[in-house]
């Protein structure tokens, strides 16, 4: 069995730090967590209306299956080239930004109430199944705002935590990490979820599923445009720290990283710092791992058109290529899950260097 554990700011994977003793370029890798966000992974919609949109090229219909299936074959591969970790999510992600879209599709694992969705769980356990087999972890979320609204207010949300905690731990594993909300600050307009809050979540079901390591994620960009400090009560609660470094080039994200680093609640008591969502950008990669930062590589993907750095263009739907080997990105289904494309080439590439792998 694969588990996950956390020593000062060091991950441990069955007892062991990860890249136990690597160097690279006269810096410490030891203890990171290179990751990749794949909270598609599980993706299905419930939506006849807007299902079709994720049909495959090659048989014209989309397959939750197929899709779930091709993702953990390419697992291997991933952990190969030193990648060690990747972000699922029971209401998966942004797929398409389209207003007619992104307001109408149903991807969740959870009813409106907060009950789990069996088919929605069971691709879950069987990632979590596959990862566990290579001895890699899994960043497993909860909440992806645009699914979270169509839930029956925080009555429905503090169920659905519960029910997904308790359904995460009848699986046995333990290579998993919690992900509370998907960017919490900026996204919700629920009290529950906002950063001066959000420990209050944290600390319920730290104390309710002590097995699981429990943090939320928000958006470092976000809070310096507003002039924001992480409050001292998020830093103590999360188990980890999680920010998203969307949208920032390095000049932004270095700075932004030293603030968590140098705020007076971490300084107390150090954690690991875990970026599981940011952009195609290496240099993003540099200015993080180089701090001491585990690094999450984020393609949106459109069919074909990449994602750029923290800038996207989405063509007109539908055309599509012909092929399998045409599609882009890990976030935008029908995905190929495969190191397919440039980008994803240059990512695995340089997490194999740095690592050791290459």
């Amino acid at each position: 069995m694969t588990t996950i554990n956390i020593i000062n700011d060091k991950f441990f994977i069955n007892g062991r730090p990860t890249y136990a003793g690597r160097m690279c370029e006269g810096l410490p890798v030891e203890g990171l967590l290179f990751n990749v966000r794949a909270v598609q992974a599980t993706f299905d919609d419930a939506n006849p209306v807007t299902r079709p949109l994720w049909a495959y090229p090659d048989t014209g219909v989309w397959d939750p299956e197929r899709n779930v299936t091709e993702f953990m074959a390419a697992l291997s591969q991933w952990r190969d080239h030193g990648v060690l970790g990747f972000t699922i999510n029971f209401q998966g992600g942004g797929a398409r930004y389209v207003p007619e879209v992104y307001d109408t599709y149903l991807n969740s694992g959870f009813t409106a109430d907060g009950e789990i969705v069996p088919a929605y769980a069971d691709r879950i356990g069987r990632v979590i199944a596959r990862a566990d087999e290579l001895g890699m972890i899994v960043i497993v979320g909860m909440f992806y705002w645009k699914q979270t609204l169509k839930m029956n207010g925080e009555p429905a949300i503090w169920r659905a935590v519960e029910n997904a905690l308790a359904f995460l731990k009848s699986t046995g594993r333990r290579n998993i990490l919690i992900e509370i909300a998907n960017e919490s600050d900026i996204h919700f307009g629920m009290e529950t979820f906002a950063l001066e809050n959000a420990h209050r979540m944290i600390d319920h079901f730290k104390s309710r599923y002590p097995e699981f390591l429990i943090s939320t994620s928000y958006v470092i960009g976000y809070q310096m445009r507003h002039g924001k400090e992480l409050p001292a009560d998020f830093i103590r609660a999360c188990d980890f720290i999680m920010p998203h470094g969307n949208g920032l080039r390095p000049e932004q994200l270095g700075p932004g990283l030293d603030a968590v680093k140098n705020h007076p609640a971490f300084l107390a008591a150090p954690k690991p710092i875990l970026i599981n969502e940011d952009s195609t950008g290496l240099p993003n990669l540099e200015a993080a791992w180089r701090r001491y930062v585990s690094w999450g590589y984020y393609d949106q993907g459109f069919n074909g058109e990449p994602r750029v750095h923290d800038i996207w263009v989405e063509p007109p739907y539908p055309p599509r290529e012909d092929r399998i080997e045409a599609l882009s990105g890990f976030q935008t289904p029908p995905v190929n899950w495969t190191i397919n494309t440039p980008r994803k080439r240059a990512f695995f590439r340089r997490v194999a260097e740095i690592t050791g792998r290459a």
